[in-house]
């Protein structure tokens, strides 16, 4: 991505939150889209490599636009901790007036079951409630900006490897067994059940929201030491440089064709229509109650209602 796109917009005066921003797709978006004008929110786990990649999308926003200065700015949160993506939400609150994007992207593989501090089995709370629960944080911004600039926008970076998959309501923590590429399509598949429901919430507040397979890219996704990891590795000659992964998200973060589209699953640039589990509507409203109980969301709606009767 040597220079800006000729069909996207100019983004200056906007602010875009891009999750697992410091490599892969997630630094490759940011990068476009800071030389596009945009304020860029980094969201990064290791602040040494998030600073390192702040300042060389600096840089390129820089020679981009001469004129810009501190248009990348840096927050640090393991989106395995509740607790730290409940501090990262009420920091993008407090320190932005507007949110024009919001791009869940981070995600992880786990080739063994791991548990997060809060009980949860990894690659569930990674993959899906840290970008359920992130994005129920900023909504209020997001919805406010829409007022002002029309709308906003939602990208969830979700899989082909949803397809075949179901949601386990029985084992959401995977205590029964776990397999690794199972666990993975679900938490896929559970990124498009949850951008389904927002949609639907969201449509009449300008907010927009869409999944995205970016294809088959060579990102840090399989680090891990197991056998299925060792073999993504070894093919990933064949997969795409994340910047042409990347012109899939940016392209539902700046693209004007997309104005007003939403509820939607897209193949890079293309609509697609995802599995038939992803349509399952009583599977949406189950995942969505689900999802609010396990990240506290529940509680938190329960006190407010009861300081507002108070």
């Amino acid at each position: 991505m040597e220079h800006p796109r000729s069909d996207l917009k100019d983004m200056h005066g906007t602010v875009c939150v891009i999750t697992g921003a410091n490599s892969g797709i997630g630094k490759a978006t940011a990068t476009e889209l800071a030389r596009l004008g945009a304020r860029v929110v980094m969201v990064c786990r290791d602040r040494e490599r998030g600073r390192d990649a702040q300042a060389e999308i600096q840089a390129i926003a820089e020679m981009a636009h001469p004129s810009s200065e501190d248009t990348v700015d840096l927050q640090i949160a393991d989106l395995a901790v509740q607790e730290e993506v409940y501090h990262l939400g009420e920091t993008i609150r407090a320190d932005y007036d507007r949110l024009d994007v919001l791009v869940n992207n981070a995600g992880v593989f786990l080739d063994s079951r791991e548990e997060t501090v809060d009980g949860i089995e990894a690659t569930f709370a990674i993959n899906h409630l840290a970008p359920f629960l992130l994005t129920h944080l900023v909504l209020p911004r997001l919805k406010e900006t829409a007022g002002r600039a029309g709308e906003a926008r939602v990208i969830t970076v979700s899989s082909e490897a949803h397809r075949g998959a179901s949601i386990n309501f029985d084992d959401l923590n995977a205590e029964e067994g776990y397999n690794p590429l199972q666990a993975y399509a679900q938490s896929k598949l559970a990124n498009i059940l949850f951008t389904h429901e927002l949609a639907r919430r969201v449509r009449d507040e300008g907010v927009l929201a869409n999944a995205v397979h970016p294809g088959v890219v060579d990102t840090n996704l399989w680090r891990g030491s197991g056998w299925i990891s060792w073999i993504g590795r070894l093919f990933s000659w064949l997969y795409k440089h994340p910047d042409e992964g990347a012109r899939s998200v940016v392209h539902l973060a700046a693209s004007p064709e997309v104005e007003g589209v939403t509820g939607q699953y897209f193949n890079e640039t293309d609509v697609v229509n995802p599995s038939p589990e992803a349509y399952d509507e009583k599977a949406e409203a189950r995942l969505w109650t689900k999802s609010r109980e396990l990240t506290g969301l529940a509680e938190v709606t329960e006190v407010e209602e009861q300081k507002e009767e108070e």
